[in-house]
């Protein structure tokens, strides 16, 4: 069962919450990724992010949802420095990505005993190598026609 009630006994709720604090401190310390939450909600992980950077405050600040700068930063930023910082996404992106991969892989080294409860609400599972099994029995692909098929890599 990977959806868990606070009123049941499964004892590993702190796992869960400190491994999503985990993922998003390793997402935030290597690649700048604005992580903006972390938590354990019905016994699985929450990290909720954006991977790659729209302006300078994503790189100083990330994660942050109001602006840290002084307003004529703030608006040097909005209106002229996201026109470059963006230019910079086909490097970071993939990095991101690679980072996302491995911040979840080391999360699974670190706490095996919970793996499903760390994988099955990631916003990017398609991201995460390993996860096939869990992926095609939760979700589901179209394909062009409408039609419902059990989800495979190669569709994703």
């Amino acid at each position: 069962m990977t959806y868990h009630d606070w009123s049941s006994d499964w004892p590993y709720f702190r796992d869960v919450g400190e491994a999503a604090y985990y993922i998003g401190n390793y997402l935030r310390k290597w690649g700048r990724v604005g992580v903006r939450d972390t938590k354990e909600k019905y016994g699985s992980c929450r990290v909720y992010l954006s991977l790659g950077w729209r302006q300078l405050h994503c790189i100083t600040h990330p994660g942050h949802c109001f602006s840290r700068y002084p307003k004529w930063l703030w608006v040097l930023d909005c209106k002229y420095l996201s026109k470059i910082v963006r230019l910079l996404n086909p490097i970071v992106f993939p990095y991101h990505k690679w980072l996302y991969n491995r911040a979840y892989q080391n999360a699974i080294k670190k706490w095996p005993h919970i793996r499903e409860e760390i994988l099955i609400n990631a916003d990017w599972p398609e991201l995460i190598e390993g996860n096939d099994e869990l992926m095609a029995k939760h979700w589901i692909s179209i394909d062009k026609d409408g039609n419902e098929k059990p989800w495979s890599r190669k569709d994703g």
